[in-house]
């Protein structure tokens, strides 16, 4: 707003672009529409200068229909613009008003709306401006239609034309301080936007920009006000070629929170940008616009990198020493059955006996240097469709058959009555079972229950294994997932680990909790491809 209280910012819309000022025209032009009809059927045909009338109502029409055109476009209509309208409604009016009857008039109530329309659309002192030269023309038209008549006619006269007045002060009073209250309520808005850090753009229901703060242009670098009236897809204009987020929102109604994506900047330069819209919706619920809310990611990405990259050196540091730990043990049976294997040659038993112990720490070795590599890599996975259900029944078939000698052990499978379907390396996801039951049958010596559940639901499939061991301490609980760590006596404990590698590879999770009465369950969880009927 400029000192004499015109709007000339661009302003935030409540109700979609430019909604008010729409209705406004639309009101306007019906009310020039009911004027030429009362002109023509009330005015005097023989007053002087009643030929000038078509030409103020064909002005009053243009402008009107030519406001209405602008309004579709996101900023507001120039000044100008505005007082041309107002001005051409006034002379309108005015011309209506002396045509029929002057300040006996059937229009005069016409002034109050054109000053209303000056009020709101301008601000208060172009209100009272407007009141002034209305109630200036109504004492012009007073005096000259004034009535040769008696004291009574001349009060009442003189009363109508002092009621008129007020009226038109009041009424622009009123419309200049509503004009100050919405001025002052999107400057408030304007004031917390710009002085937030993240960048906010907020479009139409087509996705033109009609409003912005400061951050969205320094973060997009781009001149201030630069992205108004433009595309959103054309300001946040996405690394990889795909459609902009903000259309995708408008277009299927599906927001998003805290979306990553690689943005072009007005320099040409790539910002990894987080986004999340917002709807706006009318008083009848439908959308209108999306309010897009975003942050420059990119240094933030770059600490990111700059920690994964401290947290594999520290990783590699902890298991380097795991490592480390693990093969001096069987480096140094090896090395002591070697040196008494150089003194014992003239005795075949005890050099045989210190053979079978390089040989035994031999192979431990090599499987403890094999499961290290099997973690450190990158599961290499060959995808195709499976069913879980099918797999753990083979699973299962498989433990039956192992351990049918001894007897005392039971494997019992629950099975959904839907196959549960993934997606994923067959091979790999059957090693994890097969390592998880392990463990589960040798915490029970191989003696007692151990339970495989699987239990599906709309966007994953548990696979629970439940056994009847000595459970697990709530302190190692917390650890049989880290490199090297086992609570058996023989073991290189790399095998949950691994099982854990490979279900990330595989988008699932691994969880284990104690269970009630003993025991331990091991919980396994992967999407679902799809649901079998």
């Amino acid at each position: 707003m400029s000192k004499d209280g015109v709007i000339v910012s661009t302003r935030l819309p409540l109700e979609g672009p430019n909604r008010w000022p729409w209705v406004v025209g639309l009101g306007r032009i019906g009310m020039l529409a009911v004027v030429t009809a009362g002109t023509y059927l009330l005015a005097e045909r023989d007053s002087p200068g009643i030929s000038w009338l078509p030409l103020f109502l064909v002005f009053g029409f243009l402008t009107s229909f030519y406001s209405q055109y602008r309004l579709h476009r996101p900023e507001m209509p120039p000044v100008l613009l505005t007082w041309a309208q107002v001005l051409a409604d006034f002379g309108v009016v005015a011309a209506t008003v002396g045509f029929t009857g002057g300040a006996n008039s059937l229009f005069t109530f016409l002034f109050v709306i054109v000053i209303l329309e000056g009020g709101l659309l301008l601000g208060q002192r172009q209100g009272f401006v407007f009141a002034t030269l209305a109630t200036v023309f109504m004492l012009i038209q007073t005096v000259q239609w004034f009535p040769a008549a008696d004291n009574l006619e001349v009060f009442t006269h003189w009363y109508g034309f002092l009621v008129k007045g007020l009226g038109y002060y009041l009424t622009a009073f009123i419309s200049g301080y509503w004009n100050m209250r919405v001025y002052r309520m999107q400057q408030f808005q304007h004031e917390i936007l710009d002085n937030m850090s993240n960048g906010f753009l907020i479009t139409d229901r087509n996705g033109l920009i009609i409003a912005q703060n400061k951050a969205a242009d320094r973060i997009l670098q781009l001149p201030q006000g630069a992205a108004m009236g433009r595309a959103v897809h054309e300001v946040l204009r996405v690394g990889s070629g795909t459609e902009c987020p903000v259309v995708t929102a408008l277009r299927t109604g599906r927001h998003f929170t805290s979306y990553e994506f690689h943005a072009r900047t007005g320099g040409e330069a790539e910002k990894l940008l987080g986004l999340t819209t917002s709807p706006i919706h009318d008083a009848h619920g439908n959308l209108t616009g999306v309010i897009a809310s975003f942050t420059d990611l990119t240094e933030m990405a770059k600490m990111r990198e700059e920690l994964k990259r401290q947290d594999r050196l520290a990783a590699v540091g902890e298991l380097s020493a795991g490592l480390a730990h693990e093969i001096r043990n069987p480096v140094a049976a090896i090395r002591g059955a070697v040196d008494e294997l150089k003194g014992s040659i003239a005795s075949p038993a005890i050099a045989q006996r210190l053979a079978d112990i390089a040989i035994r720490e031999s192979d431990h070795l090599n499987r403890i240097v094999t499961d290290f590599l099997d973690f450190a890599r990158r599961p290499e996975i060959r995808r195709e469709t499976f069913s879980v259900l099918e797999l753990v029944r083979e699973v299962a078939e498989r433990l039956r058959d192992k351990y049918r000698d001894g007897g005392a052990l039971t494997v019992e499978a629950h099975f959904p009555a839907q196959g549960c379907l993934v997606s994923g390396d067959r091979s790999q996801i059957k090693q994890v079972f097969m390592n998880i039951a392990k463990n589960g049958i040798e915490a029970m010596h191989e003696c007692g229950v151990l339970g495989i559940r699987i239990v599906p639901d709309s966007t994953s499939v548990e696979i629970r294994f439940d056994d009847q061991g000595a459970g697990i301490a709530p302190d190692e609980l917390a650890r049989i997932f880290e490199p090297f760590y086992t609570t058996k006596t023989s073991g290189v404990g790399m095998g949950l680990p691994v099982c854990m590698r490979i279900l990330t590879a595989h988008d699932g999770t691994i969880r284990a909790t104690p269970r009630e009465g003993g025991g331990t369950s091991v919980s396994v969880r992967l999407p679902i491809l799809r649901q079998e009927e």
